[in-house]
Formats: structure tokens, C-alpha cells, sequence
């Protein structure tokens, strides 16, 4: 074979993995394996979203659509668990988000049931703080993640994460305590 020869076949064997047939895409995506970020990071981020969310659905959905987000984007993204963590998050907030809507509508229409489920007071103190600081303290004592690991998930400076985290936990301590 000639030199321009072997060097097209380089080209045609390299051109795009996604073609070749011996290559799933559904597992090896953007050079990544997606299947083993799912082993290993669906139940912890699932874990996370349930903790910020207090809904085992919405915690699935959230963490479903963050898988789907990342796969979506494989080919450009660099550290996909990194994004994967940070779709998560985005995604309890945007849960969040809505659920205080639909409560400020259901409020301003005076239909509020004043019944409250029994649940743990820790967990019910949890739920009781913002949600900043309710993803920031879950993340920290819940995943054991550093600071910094914390924000950049969450979208802001680490002298913010301390900040959150040191007010979260003065609330948490006055709920306990009472």
C-alpha cells in the first residue's frame, strides 16, 4: 500500500468513533465510558437530590435529566462527573424554584393545608433552611465534599460555601436545640 493510502485508512479509522460499528455509543461517549460515571454516581447523586429536594421522584427525574444533559454534550466536556454534579444541583434548584411558586400560589389562594407530615426533626430542621444553604450543608456533611468541590457545583466563590455553611448550621443548631 502506498503512503497516501495507508495514511486515508489512518483517517478513515480515526474519522468518527460514533460510526464505527464495533463502538457502542451509548457507552463510550465522548471519550468517556457513560455506563461506569451511571455505576458509579447515579445512587450518590440521586442521595443528594432526595436530601435537597425531600422527594425520592424529583430527586430521580432530577438526576436522570442531569445523565441526559451529560450525555447530550460528551464530546465537549472535559470532567463530565464534575458536570454531571453541577446539572444536579442546577436541577434541585430549579425543583425548588417551582415548588415555592406553586406554594405562593396555592397560598395566595388560601387553599394551604396547616398539616404537617411527622417526620424527623433533624430532617424537618434540614428542610426548614434556605435552599442555598440547605444544598450547601447537605453537600458538605452529607457527600463530605470541600468547599471548593461545593462551589463549583453550586455556582459561587468558597468564601460563599463557608458563609452558607456557617449560617445553615447556626439555624440547624437553634431548631435542634429548642
Amino acid at each position: 500500500m502506498s503512503a497516501s493510502h495507508e495514511t486515508q485508512a489512518a483517517v478513515d479509522r480515526t474519522a468518527d468513533p460514533l460510526d464505527d460499528p464495533d463502538v457502542d455509543p451509548a457507552v463510550d461517549v465522548g471519550g468517556f465510558d457513560i455506563d461506569a460515571l451511571f455505576r458509579r454516581e447515579y445512587q450518590p447523586m440521586v442521595r443528594v437530590a432526595f436530601l435537597v429536594l425531600g422527594d425520592r421522584e424529583l430527586a430521580e427525574d432530577v438526576v436522570q435529566d442531569a445523565f441526559a444533559h451529560v450525555q447530550e454534550r460528551a464530546a465537549r466536556l472535559r470532567e463530565p462527573g464534575a458536570y454531571l454534579r453541577r446539572c444536579v444541583v442546577n436541577g434541585c434548584n430549579d425543583k425548588l424554584r417551582r415548588r415555592r411558586r406553586a406554594d405562593a400560589a396555592v397560598h395566595l389562594l388560601g387553599r394551604v393545608d396547616d398539616s404537617s407530615p411527622d417526620g424527623d426533626h433533624v430532617i424537618d430542621a434540614v428542610r426548614s433552611l434556605s435552599r442555598r444553604r440547605r444544598t450547601a450543608v447537605v453537600l458538605r456533611y452529607y457527600l463530605d465534599w470541600s468547599e471548593v468541590d461545593i462551589a463549583g457545583a453550586m455556582g459561587v466563590r468558597p468564601g460563599t460555601v463557608k458563609a452558607l455553611l456557617h449560617q445553615g448550621i447556626d439555624e440547624l443548631r437553634k431548631v435542634v436545640e429548642r
